[in-house]
């Protein structure tokens, strides 16, 4: 965008942020959209939506309509992306066992963490190699296979938030032994009138 297609540094803040602003809506309108449409169906859409939100940077040229029609397409591509992320997640942590949500959460950080930089090395690689936009335009193609794995697995027809998982009975040896009664704690009886105690260790006195 700056070198390419001429964009000034306001103009470029301004895409940022809209793109921002468009990360926060798809988030806080997330749960009403999966009540309406179903997390599977609003899933889909927005995996469905996002590679087509790429087209106008990769036609675009210099221009104010095309610095406006790249904000509004970064502003759409991350409301889907925040859409469908809340909603993934919220059903991941509602399908994992307690037990479990931080090793869970642990892993699915590894994995999206540690891809990053990858990511960043394979696309400036490829930028320097076949240039810009066949970069762009092979991003893009990937970005198609997220929407190809939800729509080949079963979560692309939940009309509904899964419940939680429901915790293993209590074992039989469990069942079998009572409840430990609470001890209540000893209290030191006063001693008697004229009680005298002696100092039995060695070298001791009456």
């Amino acid at each position: 965008m700056l070198r390419s297609l001429a964009m000034g540094a306001t103009a470029f803040g301004v895409v940022l942020g809209l793109g921002a602003l468009g990360a926060a809506a798809g988030a806080l309108t997330a749960p009403s959209l999966a009540a309406r449409y179903g997390p599977g169906p609003m899933m889909l859409a927005a995996l469905a939506i996002t590679p087509l939100a790429q087209l106008p940077l990769l036609l675009a040229s210099p221009g104010l309509i095309w610095q406006v029609a790249i904000g509004a397409a970064l502003f759409l591509q991350l409301a889907c992306a925040g859409a469908a992320g809340t909603t993934q997640r919220t059903i991941r942590q509602v399908v994992t066992a307690d037990g479990m949500q931080a090793r869970m959460q642990a892993v699915s950080t590894w994995l999206t963490s540690g891809a990053r930089p990858v990511a960043a090395l394979l696309a400036g690689g490829l930028g320097t190699w076949i240039g810009v936009r066949p970069t762009l335009a092979a991003g893009t193609c990937l970005l198609v296979a997220p929407l190809v794995v939800l729509y080949r697995s079963p979560l692309r027809s939940l009309r509904e938030m899964p419940g939680s998982p429901a915790a293993p009975p209590p074992s039989g040896a469990a069942l079998a032994q009572p409840a430990p009664s609470p001890r209540e704690p000893a209290v030191p009886q006063p001693a008697a009138p004229g009680d005298v105690r002696h100092d039995r260790s060695p070298g001791g006195g009456p």
